[in-house]
């Protein structure tokens, strides 16, 4: 068996993707890719604002109107609220505007980009700020609207609560306008694919760089009588897991004297009480240990980019299958997809992905999880082209070129082997086009396997690679 202790120092320095409390991370992706949070607390604000105009109101009621700058909306209680209750009734038709032309973008999102894409609309701030803005104006409107008159008389005063309430119109009307030209941008495809692309940049963000001590691998050792001396149960629920808090589990595992193992990580769909959760030795895992161990995973009906790199960008792979499907038809679209990806799986070759092992204070083992590989990220980002790519010697050769970029920045022999195969049956794919294409695949495809050699060499003169 590897030596646990030995391990220790390697694996307790990297953090696990997405750091921090796990339950909050999803509680907040949860909140940031809804469309009531940001016009809820906007609503607030209107309430806040409403306040303190008919504060203002009550100020200057007392104050001559020819005194009031040019500004400041100056008439009777029944004037000003015939203006209140005609822009109460243009921002509800506005919102309503607003709220139609959103999701006839989204429909056409989902129709032509995939249903699980709208997460990326209803994520982006410039679309939450929009409708917070009309519902903050519309509120703010009908709150003053049930204020203005009741405490004054009625005689010509300043009304400063109506001119923030025409501000917040034509704040409203310039809005929209930005709206309309972001709502045109955002679905063309490739607008699209660099947002998509800028989560996987940020997800890639998240990991650790690659320690000098790059080629030392750690794998996941069990005792030999782990499967006899553990106690196996599942979750508590069906569903995706969304994430795994490990450092907590770890505080119980060492608390308890016991190794947990799993045979599921963050993305994979569980079913209640269908196993997956292995303690050992079982004398120590007490109903309530398991209950406590059930209550660090939390699982939900759709996969989350927390602890899961490869959420955003099967996003990415999506959009090109899509697009390579015969009722779309749309290569050039794959070919941007790949490039992205390319760029994206670039920068995670500098990076460490997510360890099997998490080891306690002492140096023992306590958690054993299934882990991402390179060559499964590589995987999860190609497969599905290359397959849906077949014949189509356009796509399959911007794939190689794609492998090419990447080559050029690989720092470990199994991400030259994860590239390798994916060269390989990238060459495999074009088998039976016409001659004159496959030649030309032909020829970069010797180029990227150049470039992969020449990373190979470099990865075997690592310091590392040196150790006996």
């Amino acid at each position: 068996m590897t030596s646990l202790v030995e391990l220790s120092a390697a694996v307790n320095g990297k953090r696990h993707l997405g750091g921090g409390d796990p339950a909050v991370r999803v509680t907040w992706e949860k909140l940031r890719t809804s469309f009531w949070l940001v016009p809820s607390l906007m609503a607030a604000a209107a309430g806040v604002l409403a306040m303190a105009a008919t504060w203002g109101d009550l100020r200057l009621a007392e104050v001559d109107p020819a005194e009031m700058p040019v500004f400041v909306f100056v008439s009777t209680p029944n004037g000003a609220r015939d203006v209140l209750s005609t822009l109460l009734s243009s921002m509800i038709t506005m919102t309503s505007l607003v709220f139609s032309i959103t999701m006839v973008v989204l429909s056409l999102a989902a129709s032509q980009f995939g249903p699980r894409l709208i997460r990326s609309f209803m994520s982006s701030p410039h679309t939450q700020f929009v409708l917070g803005t009309f519902i903050m104006t519309s509120v703010y409107c009908l709150i003053e609207l049930g204020s203005v008159g009741s405490t004054i008389e009625d005689a010509k005063q300043a009304f400063p609560s109506v001119s923030l309430g025409l501000l917040l119109v034509l704040i409203s009307v310039l809005v929209l306008v930005s709206f309309i030209h972001f709502l045109a941008r955002s679905i063309v495809s490739e607008t699209l694919i660099k947002r998509l692309g800028m989560e996987v940049t940020a997800m890639v963000g998240e990991l650790d760089d690659l320690p000098e001590d790059r080629n030392h691998q750690t794998a996941a050792a069990l005792p030999e009588d782990f499967e006899r001396e553990a106690i196996s149960f599942g979750p508590r629920a069906d569903g995706f897991v969304q994430s795994i808090d490990l450092d907590g589990l770890k505080d119980l595992a060492e608390g308890a004297d016991v190794l947990i193992a799993f045979a599921f990580r963050s993305g994979d769909y569980v079913i209640s009480d269908g196993g997956g959760i292995s303690v050992c030795p079982g004398q120590n895992c007490t109903p309530e240990l398991q209950e406590r161990i059930c209550r660090m995973i939390v699982i939900g009906s759709r996969r989350t980019a927390t602890q899961d790199p490869e959420f955003a960008i099967r996003h990415l792979v999506e959009m090109a299958v899509r697009a390579l499907s015969p009722g779309v038809n749309d290569p050039y679209t794959a070919a941007a997809v790949l490039a992205q990806l390319s760029a994206g799986l670039a920068h995670l070759m500098k990076r460490a992905l997510p360890e099997s092992l998490v080891t306690g204070a002492d140096g023992r083992l306590r958690i054993v999880i299934p882990s991402s590989t390179y060559a499964s990220v590589i995987g999860a980002a190609f497969n599905q082209i290359r397959q849906n790519a077949a014949g189509k010697p356009f796509v399959i050769l911007h794939l190689v070129e794609a492998i090419l970029r990447i080559a050029d920045h690989v720092r470990l022999p199994e991400q030259c082997d994860a590239l390798e195969g994916q060269l390989d049956a990238a060459l495999d794919a074009a088998n039976g086009i016409d001659e004159f294409d496959r030649q030309a695949i032909l020829a970069r495809a010797a180029e990227a396997r150049t470039a992969i050699d020449a990373a190979r060499r470099r990865a075997k003169r690592a310091p590392s690679a040196q150790r006996s």
